[in-house]
C-alpha cells in the first residue's frame, strides 16, 4: 500500500479529448472520414461500397448466381466483403420496408443464419479462419464509416445489456474494460448513482448504440457535457479500447466528452509498481502500437512495461472515484429522493397494471 495518499496525483480530466492519439482505429473510422461520407449522397456511398439492388434474396441462391453476381474473388470464388455488406443492406433494407420481420437475435445469429450458409454454398467458406469478425468489420462499415444503416433497424439483441446501468447522475460514465469489474462498478454505484458499464474486454458499437438509445429513452439530453472514467489496463491494447469506446460515444452523439484515466502509475508506489508491472509483448503487428503508446505516456520509467487495472486494490479504485465524482454529482441526499421518486413511480406502474388485469 502507499505510503502516504498525498503522494499520489489523481488523475485529470483532459479538457479536449484526441480520440485516435492512444487508438489504433485501423478498422473504425475517424472521425473526418465519417464527416467526408456524410457529404456524400446515399446512393453514391452504397455505389461505392459495390452494393446494388437485388430481387431475388442473396443468401438463398446458387452457387452458380452468386459466383456471377460477387466472382472472382482474389482468396475466394467470391469478393467475401462485397457479398457481406450486400447481404447486410438487403436485409436491413426489406425490414425498415417492412417486408419481413425484424431479426431479434445476436450478431452471431445473423452469421448463421445469412452469412455463413452463402459463403459456404459459394465455395467461400473458410473452415480454417474464423470469418465472423470479418462480418463484424462489414457492419462497422456500413453503421459508423459510411452512415448508412444503424443496428436497431435490424432488431440486434444486444447481449452486453446487462453489464450496464443508467444512474441519476448520469452525466457521469464509470466504464471497465473487464466483465470481471462490474460487481465493483455496482457497489460504486450505490453511493454515487453514477452510470456504470463494463465493455466485455472490447468494445462493441452496436452496445455502444442502444446504451445512447437507452440514454435517449429516459430523455436524457446527450448534447450536455459527460464526464467519463476509464478503469482499462495501462498498456496499449487498454488505450486501445479506451478510444474506441469513446469514439463511438461521439459518434453517436455525445460530443462534449472530459475523460480521465484510473489506472495510470502515479496511483500505486514504487514497491507495487516493481511488483505489479509486465512487459509488454511485442509481436510484429504490435510494434508501432507500442511505439505510440510508449510516446504519448512513457510508459513506466520510458519503458515497454504495463499495468494491470487487477492489480489496484478495489477500495483504492472507489477512493479514485469518489474523489473526482463528488465535485460532480447532486448530494447524496438529492440521490435518496431521486431514488424514492423511482421507487414511487414503479408502485404506480405495478397498481396501475394490476387494476387493469383485474378489470379485464
Amino acid at each position: 500500500m502507499p505510503a502516504a495518499k498525498n503522494k499520489f496525483r489523481m488523475p485529470a480530466m483532459d479538457q479536449t479529448l484526441n480520440f485516435s492519439a492512444l487508438s489504433d482505429l485501423s478498422w473504425r473510422p475517424a472521425a473526418k472520414e465519417r464527416l467526408a461520407a456524410q457529404a456524400v449522397p446515399i446512393d453514391v456511398r452504397l455505389q461505392r461500397e459495390g452494393i446494388y439492388h437485388f430481387d431475388e434474396l442473396i443468401h438463398l441462391q446458387s452457387k452458380d448466381w452468386l459466383l456471377k453476381q460477387f466472382g472472382p474473388g482474389k482468396d475466394y470464388p467470391v469478393k467475401v466483403n462485397q457479398l457481406m455488406k450486400n447481404i447486410i443492406w438487403q436485409i436491413r433494407d426489406r425490414i425498415v420496408r417492412d417486408k419481413q420481420e425484424p431479426f431479434e437475435g445476436l450478431l452471431r445469429g445473423f452469421w448463421y443464419a445469412y452469412i455463413k450458409p452463402a459463403l459456404a454454398r459459394s465455395g467461400s467458406l473458410n473452415t480454417k479462419i474464423d470469418q465472423y469478425p470479418q462480418m463484424i468489420k462489414s457492419f462497422v462499415r456500413l453503421v459508423q464509416a459510411c452512415d448508412l444503416m444503424r443496428y436497431a433497424e435490424l432488431g440486434f439483441t444486444d447481449d452486453n445489456a446487462n453489464d450496464r446501468k443508467i444512474g441519476i447522475n448520469n452525466h457521469v460514465i464509470l466504464f471497465a474494460e473487464k466483465t470481471g469489474h462490474f460487481p465493483m462498478l455496482q457497489r460504486i454505484s450505490q453511493d454515487l448513482d453514477i452510470t456504470i458499464l463494463s465493455l466485455g474486454g472490447q468494445p462493441s458499437l452496436l452496445s455502444a448504440e442502444y446504451f445512447v438509445n437507452e440514454m435517449k429513452a429516459a430523455g436524457i439530453d446527450i448534447r450536455k457535457s459527460f464526464y467519463t472514467f476509464g478503469l482499462v489496463d495501462y498498456d496499449p491494447s487498454g488505450g486501445i479500447i479506451k478510444g474506441a469506446f469513446l469514439n463511438d460515444l461521439e459518434f453517436y452523439g455525445l460530443k462534449h466528452i472530459q475523460h480521465a484515466e484510473l489506472i495510470l502509475p502515479d496511483i500505486f508506489s514504487k514497491e507495487e509498481i516493481e511488483l505489479s508491472k509486465y512487459p509488454l509483448p511485442q509481436p510484429k503487428e504490435m510494434l508501432e502500437k507500442n511505439r505510440k503508446w510508449l510516446k504519448e505516456t512513457n510508459g513506466i520509467d520510458g519503458k515497454l512495461f504495463g499495468l494491470e487495472a487487477d492489480a489496484c486494490p478495489t477500495s483504492r479504485i472507489d477512493g479514485l472515484v469518489k474523489a473526482q465524482v463528488n465535485d460532480l454529482i447532486e448530494s447524496t441526499e438529492s440521490i435518496r429522493k431521486g431514488r424514492a421518486m423511482l421507487a414511487v413511480v414503479e408502485s404506480l406502474n405495478a397498481y396501475i397494471l394490476a387494476r387493469l388485469q383485474t378489470e379485464s
